[in-house]
């Protein structure tokens, strides 16, 4: 739009815009630029990268030149640290200069000017190594260490490069207290201050040391380091004597026996003391580990060969160390207990075997021993004997000998061990004695012959039904003779029978039929006993009886056997006879009964059996049933033949009577109402002819259209064996909604021997409702609306004409979607209403525009099923003209509405320059344009990919050809719908500057 105004020349408020800024450039250009802070800086050491250093002003835009040691904010002027400060690092300058190029006002003026900062040296702190400040230092050193000998050189540095001064705080050991080390207070070195070194036997272990490390200044840092004493093996073991360096031992000492534990101790706590002899010694033995003195060899104080004192020197170990000890072992003289010959004092003692046959009063062993102390004599004694010992065998008290009194031995009566305690004591006042053993063993000797203890009275009976090996009966016949081993045998061969030689168990040898005309139904058995090498032998005799079981079972031929019948046979209708026989040659194991069992519920009194007669009954066979079906159309029965022997043997039989099906019924129809939608596609589901036929297999059924409403063209068809009825054509809701349809319904079942011509067949009527669907959206003719109202207008602004085909106009929605700024506009059912708030009279501000570009969506609601909903969408196009009117005044004389000059007073705002000032500031952009397509123009004329953009340089280039074609396409105007009809509008109204249809 033309900017308002009172005169044609007047320019835009962009242009003036544009010229105010370009002065206020060139006004800043001329200004002087002032720069803080002044230089020099002076900033301390220790500043660390992004600390800020100070903050520079007077521009609108910073930028550093050649400088990494500090960066500045572009617009906030802050300068900070990029490196860090250290006055003492030499490969660091201590002054830097900065260069800062300044920027400022709208045609960007720069300026460059040149900072300098110092860098000041401050006194720091010492700084003490993290692990040491952390006290986490930890230094072994051995118990002998030297003492005023370094151990450990606190590490510590200034960074100002001054002398440090060293002091311990505090110290502390464990587990003992004790102040054995110091440090250098000028150099640092840790030491041991004191006149021996700790000694880690007396319970000096660890110390911990706090020092402080203290600068001229008075600055200081404290850390501690742990000294660890190492154990060292220092120390001698020390022995711990015996009185009088004297050890007894009694001659009767056991070898291996320990003498004496020798025991030293050592003040190195993890010492090891072992121990030994300096050199060898064949009478004892010491334990390395233990010191525990052994003897090796037995001690005899009455022997004069046999030394009764012995020097022993003993060393003690810790592997550097070496303690000698010396002293004597003394034997000690024992009275002394006989000797008994070895062979009987040992543990188990003698065994001797005697047969049950040794003769009486005769020597069976002597017994040996002696006093070894001179002169002293012994005696023999019984001291213990078993059980009627005594009563067979007699010792001698002076000479020992053992031997067998008047009674003679018997090995099956009489015990078979006897075992004899002797003791053997030397006569003194307090006599001593030693024991020996002897165990007397009788040997069996073969002198009895077997007995037969279990023979039978009467007859075994057996049962002819015995498995062969089953055992008649076991004979038992004993022998007297210990040891001896009864065999049994047959005198002779006998049909049917084996005995076990070792146990006498009579078995059957294969299997006995009472039936069997060549069988013998009573056996006599001669049984031989005999022992071993067939000394002594034995005579038995057995008679052994068959008898009849009932072991054969009915047998019955033909089985299983089908029989085939029609599903209306008559009840009681004779089906077969069942014949069995049984072998058994007596009653009653040959008597036979008869049973009938149904394999599962179906069958169950379908069929009777009397005797061995099968009928039919009590209740009709029916082959039309989906369970008949599954049992594929047979009833299984199954017949028990029982005999009645003990116990009863049962066979069983099985009967298949298949059912052969009969077509005993007509089709019936049932209730076929189906609804189906308008819209529903081709091919849709529309329902299922609903027909019954309780013949097998059921609904066996065929159908076919018969006439009947069915549309023209046919809007339906159906499934020839299913009776589906589904969409063939388009529906329409609004053209047709009822459908009748008469079907045909052909019963496909036959007999047994099928018959088509007597195939049973009904008709039925299917009706179809066709139900309305949704499928139509609102229309709003015309589409796109388009008006011009005034500012002032109070009334309906323009109103929509919408329908649709598929609801009335009352259950259409309308809302307008977008574009609605500030909400200006409102509706009412299909007419736009105007809030009457617009804002045209503002001095200053903004203004409401005054194009309104409307999109109201309109909406059907069919019953109010919102999921079903369609929808459309309207334009409408607002051209709002402002208007205002005086206001009346209190006075009764009449006033005419006048346009207001409210407006016209803005136009003093703008600013409007002189004419030739616009002519020039035109000259000078096109001239700086053409200057700007030169450069280009000599910079890309050559190149292929840009050269396009030259056409008259083409041209040029091209001048040479024949032809050359003009390709510019023609620019095509696309004329605005909303001036059609309004450009000769003229309303004398319109204020100046604001008529319709101005670009």
């Amino acid at each position: 739009m033309k900017s308002m105004g009172s005169t044609d020349n007047m320019m835009s408020p962009q242009k003036c815009v544009t010229i105010l800024f370009l002065f206020i450039g060139i006004s800043q250009r001329t200004s002087a630029i002032d720069l803080s802070p002044a230089s020099p800086i002076n900033t301390n050491e220790g500043r660390t990268t992004n600390q800020v250093i100070t903050r520079a002003s007077g521009c609108n835009r910073y930028e550093p030149i050649n400088n990494r040691a500090f960066a500045i904010d572009t617009f906030s002027g802050v300068i900070t640290a990029t490196i860090d400060f250290d006055y003492e690092d030499t490969s660091t300058p201590d002054t830097y200069n900065m260069r800062v190029q300044c920027t400022s006002g709208l045609l960007s003026s720069r300026t460059l000017t040149d900072l300098t900062v110092n860098i000041i040296n401050i006194n720091e702190a010492p700084i003490c190594d993290p692990r040491f400040k952390d006290k986490r230092f930890n230094r072994t050193v051995a118990e002998d260490h030297p003492v005023h000998r370094s151990i450990f050189q606190v590490p510590v540095r200034d960074p100002d490069g001054d002398d440090l001064t060293y002091r311990v705080v505090s110290q502390s050991s464990r587990p003992n207290d004790g102040r054995f080390f110091d440090v250098d207070p000028d150099i640092g070195f840790v030491y041991i201050n004191a006149p021996v070194p700790p000694d880690f036997d007396a319970g000096y272990e660890e110390f911990r040391l706090i020092i402080n490390v203290t600068d001229p200044g008075g600055l200081f840092c404290v850390g501690g380091i742990i000294i660890n004493i190492r154990d060292l093996n220092d120390e001698t073991p020390e022995f711990i004597k015996i009185e009088n360096d004297i050890i007894y031992v009694p001659e009767n000492t056991l070898i291996g026996s320990i003498l004496h534990v020798f025991e030293a101790t050592d003040r190195d706590a993890a010492s090891v003391v072992t121990y030994s002899f300096p050199g060898r010694t064949d009478m004892f033995d010491i334990n390395r580990n233990t010191g525990a003195l052994t003897l090796r060899q037995p001690l005899d104080y009455d022997n004069p060969d046999i030394h009764n004192a012995y020097a022993l020197p003993v060393v003690a170990s810790d592997g550097k160390n070496t303690a000698f000890y010396f002293c004597e072992v003394h034997v000690t003289n024992v009275d002394e207990p006989p000797e008994c010959d070895p062979a009987i004092s040992s543990v188990t003692g003698i065994s001797l075997s005697v047969p049950e046959t040794f003769p009486i009063f005769t020597t069976l062993y002597t017994v040996l021993a002696k006093d070894p102390d001179e002169g002293d004599d012994v005696k023999f004694k019984i001291s213990h004997s078993s059980l009627e010992a005594d009563t067979f065998f007699t010792l001698n008290e002076d000479s020992g000998i053992i031997s067998t009194t008047g009674k003679p031995l018997d090995y099956e009566s009489d015990p078979k061990k006897f075992m004899i305690s002797i003791k053997v004591e030397n006569v003194k006042e307090n006599p001593m004695f030693c024991r020996g053993l002897i165990t007397l063993s009788l040997q069996n000797e073969n002198d009895e012959e077997p007995i037969f203890q279990n023979l039978p009275n009467r007859p075994i009976k057996i049962p002819e039904n015995l498995a062969p090996g089953t055992v008649v009966i076991k004979l038992q016949a004993t022998d007297r003779d210990i040891g001896d081993t009864v065999h049994y045998e047959f005198f002779t061969r006998y049909p049917g029978f084996f005995i076990d030689e070792d146990s006498g168990e009579v078995k059957i040898a294969y299997h006995l039929d009472y039936e069997d005309p060549n069988i013998v139904y009573e056996q006599r058995l001669i049984v031989h006993a005999f022992d071993n090498d067939r000394v002594h032998t034995a005579v038995a005799e057995l008679i052994v009886q068959l008898t009849d079981v009932n072991d054969n079972y009915p047998q019955c031929e033909g089985f299983p056997n089908m029989i085939q019948v029609a599903e209306t046979i008559e009840i009681n209708t004779h089906l077969m006879s069942i014949t069995c026989v049984d072998k058994d040659i007596e009653e009653p194991n040959n008597v036979l009964r008869y049973k009938l069992n149904a394999l599962d519920d179906f069958s169950k009194d379908k069929f009777t059996l009397t005797n061995n007669i099968l009928t039919t009954g009590p209740e009709y066979l029916d082959y039309d049933n989906d369970e008949f079906a599954g049992m594929q159309f047979t009833h299984n029965l199954q017949i028990e033949v029982s005999d009645d022997g003990t116990p009863s043997l049962t066979s069983t039989v099985t009967v298949i009577v298949r059912v052969t099906r009969v077509n005993e019924f007509d089709p019936k129809p049932l209730v076929n109402v189906f609804q189906v939608a308008e819209n529903s596609p081709i091919d849709a589901f529309v329902g299922t002819t609903r027909v019954t036929d309780i013949d097998w297999p059921f609904d066996n059924i065929k159908f076919s259209f018969a006439g009947g409403d069915y549309g023209n063209p046919p809007k339906f068809y159906i499934e020839s064996d299913t009776g589906i009825i589904k969409v063939r054509g388009e529906l329409d809701f609004e053209e047709k909604q009822t459908y009748s349809v008469s079907v045909q319904a052909i019963d496909l079942n036959n007999d047994v021997q099928p018959d088509p011509l007597e195939q049973r067949k009904i008709f039925t009527v299917v009706s179809i409702t066709i139900t309305n669907v949704n499928d139509e959206a609102p229309v709003c003719s015309p589409a796109y609306y388009e008006t011009l109202m005034y500012s002032t207008k109070n009334t309906s602004v323009i109103k929509l004409q919408c329908s649709d085909k598929d609801s009335p106009d009352e259950e259409l929605n309308y809302a307008i979607i977008s574009e609605n700024k500030a909400n200006r506009f409102f509706l009412q059912r299909d007419s736009v209403m105007s809030m009457q708030n617009f804002q045209y009279n503002v001095f200053e501000g903004i203004e409401d525009p005054t194009l309104f570009q409307l999109l109201i969506k309109v909406t059907d609601e069919l019953g109010g099923n919102k999921a079903l909903q369609l929808s459309t969408t309207a334009t409408v196009i607002i051209h709002v003209v402002p208007w205002t009117t005086t206001i009346p005044t209190t006075t009764q004389k009449a006033t005419t509405a006048q346009v207001t000059t409210a407006v016209l007073v803005r136009s003093s705002y703008f600013w409007h320059p002189d004419n030739w000032f616009t002519a020039a500031l035109t000259i000078t952009a096109a001239l700086f344009l053409l200057c700007l397509y030169a450069c280009a123009w000599g910079l890309l004329k050559d190149v292929p990919k840009y050269s396009k953009l030259f056409p008259l340089c083409r041209e040029n280039q091209k001048s040479n050809s024949p032809s050359f074609p003009d390709k510019t396409n023609k620019a095509k105007r696309k004329q605005d719908p909303a001036n059609k009809n309004n450009q000769t509008n003229e309303n004398p109204n319109l204020l100046p500057g604001h008529q319709f249809g101005d670009k």
